[in-house]
């Protein structure tokens, strides 16, 4: 496993920056948002009404009608009011670093997300899983990582452990960077809902496919 360096970090911001109409706080507007519209368990129609423009917005759903997805969201609610209170709610204050953030204690919520909407991909399941947990799911998007044959499993343990091995003075140095990449942009605060581990693992990962000359 490859620890991460802050060129590859740099890289991936501006790919972010440049090549994408991403916001350029890395969504660090949005997770205070996400946070306050987090059900906490209650997958009904008030919930699916107010997550899936975000969804339609970070083009999770195509190909597949959003009718589609709508409709089993309504068939597995219960699963995934179930799969919450196992594999999600005892980790609302933890991120993916910590020891006890593994693949086989959370697994239960993104194998019930999986069915929401019929695909291999793992691009709809993780952006869903990180609207609710940002800090524990990491998201893939195609369009960066080009994730769409990677399990959602392999994605996770790859972002889990590439900080495991990051030495922690880079860690360090990281986050102050995404800190003032924010601040500096927007002279706001990094919110305290950022999910600062998974985000700059993302940026990492997505310098490593797309380097600067």
């Amino acid at each position: 496993m490859q620890p991460i360096n802050l060129a590859e970090f740099t890289a991936g911001a501006i790919w972010w920056r440049t090549k994408t109409t991403w916001p350029d706080d890395f969504h660090n507007s949005d997770y205070p948002v996400l946070a306050a519209q987090n059900p906490d368990g209650r997958f009904d129609a008030a919930w699916w009404a107010r997550v899936q423009p975000r969804l339609a917005a970070w083009k999770a759903f195509r190909p597949v009608p959003r009718a589609v997805v709508a409709a089993n969201v309504v068939a597995n609610a219960a699963d995934l009011t179930q799969a919450w209170k196992t594999s999600c709610a005892p980790y609302l204050h933890a991120d993916i670093a910590d020891p006890e953030v593994t693949w086989e204690a959370i697994r239960a919520f993104p194998e019930v997300v999986f069915r929401l909407k019929p695909t291999r991909s793992p691009v709809f399941a993780s952006k869903l899983c990180h609207f609710l947990l940002p800090k524990v799911f990491p998201v893939v998007d195609g369009l960066a990582l080009g994730g769409h044959s990677m399990t959602y499993e392999a994605y996770f343990r790859l972002v889990k452990d590439t900080w495991v091995v990051t030495p922690e003075e880079i860690r360090s140095s990281l986050i102050a960077e995404i800190t003032n990449l924010v601040e500096l942009t927007y002279g706001k605060p990094l919110a305290p809902e950022f999910p600062a581990v998974t985000k700059i693992v993302e940026l990492a990962l997505i310098g490593r496919k797309h380097p600067q000359p």
